[in-house]
């Protein structure tokens, strides 16, 4: 497959930089939301992504920053004409991703939480988890965005 130059060139960047209360759950969504239909995903999609990044985001809150307020969380949203990249970050303690119980499993199933990470997954094409740049946790969401979706892309195969 090739590319066209003009696919990779365009670049939409928003940072936001959010509170550490449930709040900011509806205000990062709300702003990947509004890059994401800009993107050209309606519908079950748009719902989809929305949903992945609530959750990441409560986990940022209440997990990595511990509801503290003296912690913020960064939003950074980024879409080309072929993808949409999420990154959301906490200043809490680090996790490692392989102690994380998988939900499906009958020991934790009935657990009232616990899959945040799972639905992410599954919502979103990528998900990567690293350690912060200066100290907690950052997910990378990504998702693409078909050639469907594409308003006056050319892909050429």
């Amino acid at each position: 497959m090739i590319i066209s130059p003009s696919l990779l060139t365009f670049t939409e960047t928003v940072n936001r930089t959010l509170d550490s209360t449930l709040a900011s759950i509806d205000t990062a969504e709300s702003a990947v939301l509004e890059l994401a239909a800009r993107a050209g995903f309606a519908g079950l999609s748009l719902a989809r992504i929305g949903l992945a990044v609530r959750e990441i985001t409560a986990n940022a809150i209440v997990h990595g920053n511990r509801y503290c307020l003296g912690k913020k969380v960064f939003l950074v949203i980024s879409r080309t004409r072929i993808r949409l990249e999420i990154t959301i970050a906490d200043q809490g303690a680090s996790f490692d991703l392989s102690s994380v119980s998988d939900p499906r499993s009958p020991g934790v199933l009935l657990r009232p939480s616990g899959r945040g990470l799972y639905l992410a997954r599954a919502f979103m094409d990528e998900l990567h988890v690293r350690r912060g740049d200066l100290c907690g946790v950052a997910v990378e969401l990504v998702k693409y965005v078909s050639k469907f979706t594409q308003k006056g892309a050319s892909l050429e195969n």
